[in-house]
């Protein structure tokens, strides 16, 4: 299986965003990574999160979303998308995947080769999940970690972990999971997990602690298209 994945689009009306993020041009690089994506003949594309950015009007909000949508489904090639702080800092759970319409909701994927697991990390540490109106990003958790613990136990293929927000304990602390230390001796300890693929961290991050493979990509919203995507294929 062929991926191709793209993170922190941050699409919205605005030119320019914290110095850094050209928000408006997001819609078009978003274009210009599905023609790579289709291009390549991946067979999956991700999102893994902040897909679109704040505005002045919630109404302008679904109007970028709804815009994001329309890419995805005028490609042959199925997405899923996870939320990432942003997204649910203006969309609940279930608005947002009622605009980007329920067949991009993320769920376990299963191949001859590997299984993809997708965690959702939008949650405080006290176990409530990130709403609308904002909130304190860097009160990251993710609180199933039984459930995950027991899908771990039962593999019986090699595990590819893809969430929004950071684990590996080289990026910086404000953009890790408050429980990554946690995860990272699950994924170690399962003896399955091979990777995991994250966004948040917008300079991006490669590395491997204890036979793991972690790769944050880089933003799309502060870097070229070719640039910022990956294609990976499975083994």
């Amino acid at each position: 299986m062929k991926l191709g994945i793209f993170t922190d689009s941050h699409y919205s009306s605005s030119d320019l965003t914290c110095g850094c993020r050209y928000n408006s041009r997001s819609l078009e690089k978003i274009k210009e990574a599905y023609r790579m994506f289709e291009n390549e003949g991946c067979d999956l594309v991700l999102c893994l999160g902040d897909l679109t950015d704040t505005e002045t009007t919630y109404e302008k909000e679904c109007e970028n979303l709804r815009a994001c949508a329309a890419v995805m489904d005028a490609s042959p090639i199925p997405t899923l998308c996870l939320m990432g702080n942003h997204d649910a800092f203006v969309f609940t759970e279930e608005a947002f995947y009622e605009i980007l319409g329920q067949k991009h909701r993320p769920h376990t994927v299963r191949t001859d080769a590997a299984m993809l697991i997708f965690l959702d990390a939008c949650y405080y540490a006290d176990g409530s999940h990130y709403g609308p109106g904002g909130g304190d990003w860097t009160d990251t958790y993710y609180p199933y970690t039984d459930v995950l613990q027991n899908q771990l136990a039962d593999a019986d293929r090699p595990v590819c972990i893809f969430l929004h927000q950071n684990v590996d304990p080289n990026i910086s602390e404000d953009h890790r999971l408050s429980n990554a230390d946690q995860l990272r001796c699950m994924f170690e300890e399962s003896g399955v997990v091979r990777s995991v693929i994250c966004g948040h961290y917008h300079p991006g991050m490669e590395s491997d602690v204890n036979g793991i493979h972690y790769l944050t990509l880089s933003a799309l919203c502060e870097r070229e298209t070719a640039a910022a995507v990956r294609i990976l294929e499975l083994p």
